[in-house]
């Protein structure tokens, strides 16, 4: 990120408990570091909000990080542990598993880290915003992603990083499909589709024949998977994609994804996917910051 000096400790927080920190090889990395917490449980809930927080703010300044959310993990030995540790007793410290994510350990005594891989932005953008924008974000109260939603910053972080056209464009539709709610369908239809599951249940066919019919009869009874991505694209107001409605952007993505996945031919050009993904992205990241950020964000063109 711009802005940012060798060995700088940006307060996050007014008390200065929380900060932003560069680390590691060459001073390249960033981490948030918080301190003087009651207790495990306290710091812990402090971490995983302040992650929230820093995810919403990466996704409305459309920046991709990897917070570590399906790395790989280190695990050190016992030996490893007393050989890095060292053998004074007046100097002792704690060496720590390789964890890239959260990690909440003792103050004391001193903490060392074998090859830690912290959080690494793709996109530059100048330190302020994101310091604004994550410290805003973590004074709401109510501050918090749930399963869903970290998969979904997960994927839409990686996508920054792939450089095939097509996976950068499946990586984000697997983002949006992943915050998706299928809501019921009508009752009208509901009460349509029980009828039908009522005559397939008392039909002769193959039990394996049945069966799948069965299950594809009661996924009916839900909206499809196109239908509840539009109804959560036009959550983003007036706002335009690549002249569109971000409804009418999301139906024409999601015909796009499903060329792609179920190999159609001919295959849509990578220029066309390329011009896709660019507006998607930004689509994506509106998408996961809208339901926590205090602005409406109308009128906005991608």
């Amino acid at each position: 990120m711009t802005g940012v000096d060798v060995n700088s400790q940006i307060r996050m927080d007014p008390e200065g408990q929380v900060t932003l920190e560069t680390w590691g090889p060459n001073n390249r990395f960033m981490v948030i570091r918080g301190r003087n917490y009651a207790s495990a449980t306290a710091a812990q809930a402090s971490a995983e909000k302040w992650r929230a927080a820093l995810m919403v703010a990466f996704a409305q300044l459309n920046i991709g990080a990897d917070f570590g959310t399906r790395a790989p993990q280190g695990k050190l030995t016992d030996p490893e542990r007393r050989l890095f540790g060292g053998d004074d007793a007046d100097q002792s410290r704690q060496v720590l598993d390789d964890v890239h994510g959260i990690l909440v350990f003792p103050s004391k005594p001193a903490a060392a880290f074998e090859t830690a891989m912290p959080i690494t932005a793709v996109l530059s953008r100048p330190i302020e915003d994101v310091v604004s924008c994550a410290s805003a974000l973590a004074d709401q109260a109510d501050l918090l992603l749930d399963d869903a939603q970290l998969v979904a910053h997960s994927l839409f972080a990686s996508s920054f990083s792939e450089t095939s056209a097509d996976a950068r464009f499946l990586m984000l539709m697997m983002a949006v499909e992943t915050i998706i709610k299928r809501d019921d369908r009508s009752l009208a239809v509901v009460a349509h589709v029980n009828d039908l599951l009522t005559q397939t249940k008392q039909t002769d066919l193959p039990v394996r024949e049945r069966d799948a019919l069965l299950g594809a009869l009661r996924d009916l009874r839900k909206q499809s998977i196109g239908q509840a991505g539009q109804a959560l694209a036009s959550m983003l107001g007036d706002q335009r994609f690549a002249g569109e409605t971000p409804a009418d952007f999301f139906k024409m993505s999601y015909g796009l994804r499903s060329q792609l996945v179920h190999g159609a031919v001919p295959r849509p050009s990578r220029e066309i996917v390329g011009q896709r993904a660019a507006t998607l992205q930004i689509m994506v990241g509106r998408l996961l910051s809208m339901t926590v950020s205090s602005s409406d964000g109308v009128d906005e063109e991608a």
